[in-house]
């Protein structure tokens, strides 16, 4: 029996290939690709990549074959700038490191960690002011950071370690789509401006988590940060050197802030959208847990609805826009036959907003139920490499969400413009809202009173300022 060949998308350009329909409109192309084929190549110049639309084969690619299919040159660009942390490793260094950290993300260690989350959330969104306009983004990247700070490394940035960290992060997510889809590796080595600004971001990270992981003793130190000055690295029988401790903290760091605080910030503008379902979370909220009752894991599993909203704002916003592996060696994915090192990419926003699999996708809908088909639904990844906080994001996302709605009710600001900018996640730019007063009592001890903002935050409630993008759109 025939092999047949891996289709090429239609509509190559001398010279650029798909290039300028990829940088146009990421999710839209890599979206249109499923009509093609499960899987496609598409050029990106001299190169050519494997998109894997098919949600079967993307989960074939990151669990069967996540050993001959190691991760690709997203990742490439974070390890060559960070070094070998459990987003880029691969193999038996993986596998130890992953197991070393897994007690921090056990379902005890996620409950314990319940309490802080609330406590920073309150903390943040205790500073808005009625009737005062929220950058919601700039507020949910900051208490992100300030979660996996507090939980993981038991430390509290500096404000103006955590101004640099949020001032950097963007240029490095840029610098990191640029530099893995260059038609060259060579021009990510060429004294141009992005890659200029992608190394002075890696400089500022690197300098923002040595602040966190300098710890006087294990008995200050958060549980992650504990674990990682025990374990011993395998190879030498040794304690983890200062990098390889740097190296793992920048990929909680990176993680945990823009995913969560992608998600979180997607959330408030879907509530801002649809009123009829922020009614109904607080209606699930007064009539499951009421304004006294104490905040923990239990009361989170009465409160189901919360969770379809959450589950649909992953869906829709999938943090993501597309990652990549790279074969390792021949590899069969459906009845294609890979050729050993072809670039293989895939997209789960792409597969989550797919109109053969989901009804009306672009449509934000908590009560829509999820396919039957298996792996259509995969916010977190599959296989050994699945993300090791998914229990932690869930939690996270629960809390802060129940913290904002027993704190304020959220109103819309006149003339703000929310869209998309797709880089390697989906962000949300020009999402803002107005906070109000809620008429009844908030819990009791948990109040959300507002206390002034220190100087260096002021800025969060200013006018955000109008970024660029190949990709804008909403």
């Amino acid at each position: 029996m025939s092999v047949p060949p891996v289709p090429f998308a239609p509509g190559r350009l001398p010279g650029l290939g798909h290039a300028p329909a990829l940088l146009r409109d990421p999710l839209g192309f890599l979206g249109s690709l499923a009509r093609v084929g499960e899987v496609v190549r598409i050029g990106l110049g001299p190169r050519t990549v494997h998109v894997v639309t098919s949600p079967a084969l993307v989960h074939t690619l990151l669990a069967p074959l996540a050993k001959s299919c190691p991760r690709g040159a997203v990742q490439q660009t974070l390890r060559d700038a960070f070094g070998d942390g459990l987003l880029m490793s691969e193999g038996t260094a993986h596998r130890d490191r992953r197991r070393s950290l897994q007690p921090a993300f056990t379902a005890e260690r996620v409950a314990g960690y319940l309490p802080l989350v609330e406590r920073l959330a309150r903390e943040r969104i205790g500073r808005w002011q009625p009737g005062r306009p929220v950058d919601v983004a700039r507020e949910m990247n900051h208490l992100a950071l300030e979660i996996v700070t507090g939980t993981l490394f038991g430390a509290r940035l500096r404000p103006v370690h955590t101004e640099a960290f949020h001032r950097a992060l963007p240029e490095l997510v840029k610098g990191q789509i640029l530099q893995s889809l260059w038609p060259h590796p060579s021009l990510a080595r060429l004294p141009l401006p992005v890659n200029r600004r992608f190394a002075a971001a890696v400089r500022v990270l690197n300098r923002v988590v040595d602040q966190a992981v300098r710890t006087p003793g294990l008995e200050e130190a958060g549980p992650l940060l504990a674990l990682l000055r025990t374990v011993t690295d395998p190879a030498t029988g040794r304690p983890l050197a200062e990098h390889a401790v740097r190296a793992e903290a920048i990929t909680m760091f990176g993680a945990g802030t823009e995913t969560v605080s992608t998600t979180l910030t997607w959330l408030c503008q879907e509530l801002l959208d649809h009123p009829g379902v922020h009614r109904e979370l607080l209606a699930e909220l007064d009539r499951e847990l009421g304004p006294d009752e104490e905040l923990t894991v239990e009361a989170i599993e009465r409160l189901p609805y919360l969770r379809r909203v959450l589950r649909e704002v992953l869906r829709l916003h999938a943090p993501n826009a597309f990652l990549m592996r790279t074969a390792a060696a021949p590899v069969r994915l459906g009845p294609y036959a890979v050729p050993a090192g072809a670039e293989l990419l895939y997209s789960l926003t792409a597969l989550h907003r797919d109109p053969a699999r989901y009804t009306d996708p672009l449509l934000f809908d908590p009560d829509r139920p999820l396919p039957t088909e298996r792996h259509a639904f995969l916010p977190f990844g599959a296989g050994k490499h699945r993300c090791i906080g998914e229990a932690f994001a869930w939690m996270e996302l629960a809390v802060v969400a129940v913290t904002l709605l027993r704190s304020w009710r959220l109103r819309p600001v006149a003339g703000a413009a929310p869209r998309e900018v797709v880089w390697t996640t989906v962000q949300a730019h020009g999402v803002r809202l107005k906070p109000e007063r809620l008429t009844v009592r908030p819990a009791r001890g948990r109040t959300a009173t507002p206390v002034p903002a220190p100087a260096a935050e002021k800025a969060a409630f200013e006018e955000p300022a109008q970024a660029t993008s190949p990709a804008g759109y909403r």
